[in-house]
Order: structure tokens, then sequence, then C-alpha cells
């Protein structure tokens, strides 16, 4: 019993460091994420288990897949913009989205961002979140009790991870950290089709604040 208790313990602690550790601890140029994406390699070697465990599997990486992802990326893509974003406008008094400003000048940082995207928001943070958390959410700590808990709390945190923004985006992060979760459901645990979803997401919302586009489709 205590050594269930101590795995418990070490679970949720190994969240909370990936949720908390890129914003405490101050490093240069994403390289955070090295050490977070590390960090899992390792707990997961520790258990028997690999990255294909948590459904980055290169076989799964299909015709299939690709286009779903992209399909529920241009969806998303639609309804923050035509849906969320006019109805938070309307509603409340929404400050500018100011964040990514530096790209709007420079077609380089515009491309150097969009790679970091995929390589960070895309990649990284789908491991992280409905990968590894999601995972451990669903299969140890609320194991027996469905699907619908893990992926909520797993929301929850990624829009927390977002706390250095407004809180509007924080409310966006929670919603589309939940798209993406029932994405990753849905298509057996493939966590490819939530990468690509997620990656041009983000990919396709720096182009719109690169061109003044952003939020203000309609």
């Amino acid at each position: 019993m205590k050594r269930k208790a101590f795995s418990i313990i070490q679970d949720i602690g190994f969240i909370l460091f990936l949720v908390v550790f890129p914003h405490a601890v101050p490093l240069p140029f994403y390289s955070y994420a090295v050490i977070c994406f590390l960090a899992i390699f390792l707990v997961l070697r520790r258990k028997g288990r690999t990255l294909r465990d948590l459904g980055l599997d290169k076989k799964n990486l299909s015709s299939r897949a690709i286009l779903l992802g992209i399909l529920s990326a241009l969806a998303w893509v639609i309804f923050m913009q035509i849906i969320y974003i006019p109805v938070i406008k309307h509603l409340f008094n929404v400050p500018d989205y100011t964040e990514y400003n530096f790209i709007r000048s420079s077609i380089e940082r515009l491309i150097m961002t969009i790679f970091a995207a995929w390589i960070i928001g895309g990649f990284y943070e789908e491991v992280v979140f409905r990968g590894y958390i999601q995972n451990i959410l669903e299969k140890r700590l609320f194991k027996g009790m469905g699907h619908w808990l893990p992926m909520v709390i797993t929301s929850i945190l990624f829009g927390l991870y977002h706390l250095q923004q407004d809180i509007f985006a924080v409310i966006a992060a929670c919603l589309g950290g939940l798209y993406w979760s029932i994405l990753y459901k849905k298509g057996n645990n493939n966590l490819w089709v939530s990468i690509i979803s997620h990656a041009l997401f983000d990919m396709i919302t720096l182009i719109l604040i690169y061109t003044g586009k952003f939020g203000n489709l309609i």
C-alpha cells in the first residue's frame, strides 16, 4: 500500500514538474523542452516503456492521420477566429494580443517562429500533455474512471501552462487542449494526429498574426 502511494506521489510530482519547470526556470531558447523530453524518456525507460506506448510510433504516421490532422487544424482555426474570438470581444473588453507582434515586421522571424511552433507547440507539447500526462491520469491515477476526467484535467493543466498569456488565451488553450485530447482518443491514441493538428493550427495562427488578420476574419 505504501509502495502504491509513493508511486502515485511520484506520478503527481512529475506531472507538476512538466507543467511548472518550463516557467519556473528561465532557460534560453526552449532548452527546457530538451530537459523535459529527456526526463520523460528516462521515466518511460525505467518503467520498461517507450515513446511508442504514448502513440508516437512511425507506423501510425499514415496518410489518414495526416489528413485528419490537417482537417482538424483547419476546423479549429475556423472555430477560434470566427466564433471564440468574436464572442469574447463582444462580451468583454479584451486587450490586443501582442505576444507575437515581433514577427509582424520580419518574414525571417515568422519562419523561425513557425519552426519553433512545429517542434515545441506541436511535437513537444503533445508528447507532454496528450502523450504522457493524459495517459498517466487515465491509466494510473484515475484508472477505471473513464476517459473524460483525465482529458478535462489534462486540458486544464494545458491551459494553466499558458498562464504567461492573458486569461482569454488561457481559456482558449483549455478548449484547444480538450479538442486535441478528444482527437487523441478518437484516433486510438495516435499522437501524430494531435501533433499535426496542433502544429498546423499554431502555424496558421502565426501567419494570421503576421498578416494582421488575427481575430479579424469576419
